[in-house]
């Protein structure tokens, strides 16, 4: 019993760990969702009509293009309304050792921000993404590229061709652990595009702009939140994970407390 006493009382100090990290999230997800149940529900129509807007708003709307027209994603060439590229790069450390294993390193994130238009059936406003959270977006590219260097300009007209046509190209399920991107020095190229035609729930802050067009937009501290999911949908899956971190942290702390005072 006494050998077996550390490994159990490592395993019970991993489970509070883990426990902690979805304790974190359901206090992440408890905040979500009482912020869409306070949030008040608009049409675009009922937006446009108040002649007091109010601070916060939201909407389920059609994603459409905005002032300046459809965007282009960078990588895919997809037609869209929003776009958004990171660049990971797998290396091993300078100082590597025998049996080092790969580091993962993020060297470019880029979203667009250009205004696009929410249209539904009584009229349509504007959502700026400047600062947005967008859940659950369509994955244009997922793709990993091996190589010993980074390219030295991630957006050349080059680097673009390369990306989904190179010969050396893999698919990657994670780009952090599995795949071939857990084995071989090279980069993960992904990009997440919101089409036109996508439906959407948008919720954030609303202001006119100087044409008097409402706009609803965020800030870097309360960013507008951009969904492909419904409320109700949104809702269900914050309270799930409330439901598991909020039970499962009292739990390992009991059993954590329970093999001190056993073993």
């Amino acid at each position: 019993m006494d050998g077996i006493a550390p490994t159990l009382q490592l395993i019970a100090l991993a489970l509070v760990g883990f426990s902690a990290f979805l304790w974190l999230r359901a206090v992440k997800a408890h905040r979500h969702r009482r912020r869409i149940e306070q949030t008040p529900a608009y049409t675009a129509g009922g937006l446009q009509a108040c002649q007091r807007l109010p601070v916060r708003a939201e909407i389920n709307a059609t994603a459409a293009e905005g002032p300046e027209g459809l965007l282009t994603a960078p990588y895919s060439q997809t037609p869209c309304v929003w776009f958004r590229v990171e660049i990971t790069h797998h290396h091993y450390r300078e100082d590597r050792g025998p049996g080092d294993r790969l580091e993962v390193e993020r060297l470019f994130a880029l979203h667009s921000h250009e205004p696009f238009t929410l249209v539904d059936e009584t009229g349509s406003v504007l959502c700026a993404p400047d600062w947005a959270d967008v859940d659950d977006a369509e994955i244009s590219i997922d793709e990993f590229i091996a190589s010993e260097k980074p390219p030295s300009d991630i957006l050349s007209p080059a680097q673009l061709a390369a990306v989904g046509e190179g010969t050396d190209r893999k698919k990657c399920t994670s780009t952090t652990v599995l795949g071939p991107a857990a084995l071989i020095p090279g980069c993960t190229y992904k990009e997440w595009v919101i089409r036109p035609g996508q439906e959407l729930f948008v919720g954030g802050l609303i202001r006119r702009d100087d044409d008097g067009a409402v706009v609803i937009e965020g800030t870097e501290e309360e960013p507008v939140n951009i969904s492909t999911h419904t409320e109700e949908e949104q809702i269900s899956a914050d309270w799930n994970k409330e439901l598991v971190g909020f039970g499962l942290l009292p739990v390992s702390l009991i059993l954590l407390a329970t093999l001190l005072i056993l073993l």
